[in-house]
């Protein structure tokens, strides 16, 4: 089996947001395709969703990430501010591998989805999946992004049988402690989100496969009840000097049956 699963967003500077999948599954000669977005307004608690199984995935260019999905009615660009973070192998196993590519950690972004423009800064990641999902040895998996005018962190942390944490400041991996879906800080820094708008909670088949109907199925067992909860929260992160960088974080709790 291979998944290859695409994430991008965006937060406009009043917390109004956007975020955008795309993935295309292969189970041997079974293949399919499926692209969704999320929609909400600051302090609006209820996300619109709308789900389409089928549509193409971004593609990458000197100039950043551009992404275009008819059914959707959906169309961005994400203008990476920095460098993007080199592929990551989360975890290779003799049943196959996990790989993470950032390509933007932040990103100036104007899209428009459903007629709905969005302007503001963003962030779009790659993941590839070739371990069959049963197999991952996680119970629990944290990650988050934060973003200000001159700041972004990424992070990602597995609870379970295997314990891992990556974190990366500036695209540059730092070791960061990550008490809580809150808080999290590396050397002298420290970074400290609000509560914020939960954008959606619920099991995976009841969310994002909600509309898929007999096509749930497909997915193993283990990936159908996950729970997740996503937040877009203001986060406020203090550097060495001192200094206050305000900004937005969209982040996530996920855990595996």
């Amino acid at each position: 089996m291979r998944i290859e699963k695409w994430y991008l967003d965006c937060v406009t500077a009043d917390g109004a947001g956007l975020i955008g999948y795309a993935a295309r599954m292969g189970w041997g000669p079974v293949s399919l395709r499926c692209a969704e977005t999320l929609q909400w307004r600051p302090g609006d608690p209820a996300a619109r969703e709308r789900t389409r199984w089928s549509g193409a995935l971004p593609a990458t260019g000197p100039d950043g990430v551009a992404w275009r999905c008819r059914g959707l009615d959906t169309g961005g660009r994400w203008q990476p501010r920095e460098s993007g973070i080199a592929t990551v192998t989360l975890l290779e196993e003799p049943a196959g591998r996990v790989e993470w590519t950032c390509l933007c950690p932040a990103a100036r972004v104007s899209v428009n989805a459903g007629g709905r423009p969005y302007d503001g800064w963003g962030y779009a990641e790659r993941l590839v999946m070739t371990l069959p999902p049963a197999k991952l040895p996680i119970r629990e998996l944290r990650w988050g992004r934060f973003l200000a005018d001159a700041q972004s962190c990424v992070w990602v942390r597995w609870r379970g049988p295997v314990e891992r944490n990556w974190c990366f400041h500036q695209g540059k991996p730092v070791d960061a402690a990550m008490p809580d879906s809150h808080h999290l800080a590396w050397g002298r820094h420290r970074l400290q989100l609000e509560p914020g708008t939960t954008i959606r909670t619920g099991r995976v088949a009841d969310t994002a496969w909600h509309g898929a109907g007999v096509r749930r199925w497909l997915l193993p067992e283990r990936v159908r009840g996950i729970q997740e909860t996503k937040w877009c929260s203001r986060g406020t992160l203090i550097d060495p000097q001192g200094r206050a960088h305000p900004g937005w974080a969209i982040h996530e709790v996920a855990t595996f049956p």
